[in-house]
């Protein structure tokens, strides 16, 4: 089908104010977005930021979960769905009721993408399986995000980042002083299923390009986790075994690890190489102590001789001396320290969101080499464009009435 009612135009701008014109590497581009939470969110966001128009399909409801979570005081609005959905387009429909699926097959049927992270044979039970789908646009990129995918023994199970993770191995790889694993810091999985889904709709648009045909993807959290392993899986091949905890990259090297500063702040140490390391030394005044780099029975005395030098100084004094040097040292900063960094703030990698009052807050860019976009500081409303896109699809407006009336459609607040 003609992919025309939602076309960019030069110096054409969305609703939302996300677009900065057509020459985005996905300008054109319709992607109907089912997913809720945050792996199909943020693989969501990174393909508006690349300048597809992102039509999130919330139930009629409290919509996405992501709306109810991060909420904090005197903030209109999820912190989390600003974040996560700037830029996008939300229409809320009934999804269980017959009118609501035709609304949204007609929707699909004009469409290049469909993102969903329903468990395995939700989509049949609303009546938008695989040949229904297949029937309405046979050109359909397909992307499905699920915890463990869409066949196995595992399929149904349900779970988030922390049980993916540990299906993957990662949660025995950094283990606290005592040995025990530790609570990660960051959602891996959620964030590799993120980035598989963005990279699986590149894969499927350039797929229907070439061969004319649909593509299907099914995303599994806990697989796209396993898949950042190599360097972990380099020693499992050499030597039959998991790594070390810790290992040469996390704590087990002296000369590649964390050091806390006079005042309290943190600092990066990441001399890997014997140059780096010697330069370091040679500038901390203590030359000596680059002979014991490598030395695997040495390390708590580098690691304790390194720490108290550290420890004498505030941070700022040590980026003075070493962090422009060649030595391959760095402050570990916080967020908000991160989000005022001169470098990052100088090149572009900071943006702005908005909440619905208004209220602009800093942002990193989601894709940081794309700044033709500005992520689109807006996060939708519940059902802030059902009318506007319903109609463009061909309902019309007395049609669109009508499902509202009926509570198949929720209008914009």
């Amino acid at each position: 089908m003609p992919l025309v009612w939602l076309r960019r135009r030069s110096g054409d701008h969305s609703e939302s104010g996300s677009m900065s014109g057509s020459d985005l590497p996905l300008a054109g581009v319709t992607v109907v977005d089912f997913s809720r939470l945050f792996p199909g969110n943020y693989g969501t966001l990174l393909l508006s930021s690349l300048g597809a128009d992102v039509i999130k399909v919330e139930d009629t409801g409290r919509g996405d979960g992501i709306r109810d979570m991060l909420v904090f005081p005197d903030q209109p609005q999820s912190a989390g769905h600003v974040v996560l959905n700037r830029g996008k387009r939300s229409i809320s429909v009934d999804l269980k009721s017959a009118e609501g699926q035709a609304v949204v097959l007609k929707l699909i049927g004009q469409a290049d993408v469909l993102v969903d992270s329903f468990r395995p044979g939700v989509l049949d039970r609303l009546g938008l399986g695989s040949e229904v789908l297949a029937t309405t646009n046979p050109k359909l990129v397909h992307v499905s995000i699920t915890a463990f995918g869409s066949t196995g023994g595992y399929q149904s199970r349900p779970a988030h980042d922390l049980n993916s993770v540990g299906y993957a191995g990662y949660l025995t790889l950094v283990k606290d002083s005592e040995g025990n694993a530790t609570m990660p810091r960051l959602q891996n999985a959620d964030l590799s299923a993120g980035m598989h889904t963005a990279l699986a709709v590149l894969a499927g648009l350039r797929v229907v390009q070439r061969d004319g045909s649909g593509f299907r993807a099914d995303i599994s959290m806990a697989e796209t986790a396993a898949s950042l392993l190599p360097m972990q899986l380099s020693t499992v091949a050499g030597t039959g075994q998991s790594p070390p905890s810790p290992d040469f990259l996390t704590g087990r090297l002296a000369c590649y690890d964390l050091y806390e500063a006079a005042d309290g702040g943190w600092i990066t140490v990441a001399g890997l190489e014997a140059k780096f390391f010697v330069r370091m030394c040679e500038l901390l005044g203590r030359p000596e102590l680059a002979e014991l780099q490598y030395d695997p029975n040495r390390q708590d005395e580098l690691r304790d001789a390194l720490a108290e030098i550290f420890a004498c100084e505030p941070r700022d004094h040590w980026m003075d001396l070493l962090a422009a040097q060649d030595t391959c040292v760095g402050p570990a900063l916080s967020l908000t320290e991160a989000l005022e960094q001169p470098h990052l703030v100088e090149r572009g990698a900071v943006t702005t969101a908005k909440f619905s009052d208004g209220k602009a807050v800093d942002v990193f860019r989601v894709i940081p080499w794309e700044q033709r976009t500005d992520n689109g500081d807006h996060a939708p409303e519940l059902g802030e464009h059902s009318e506007a896109v319903l109609t463009a699809i061909g309902v019309t407006p007395e049609q669109v009435a009508e499902l509202i009336a009926r509570g198949v459609v929720r209008p914009a607040p």
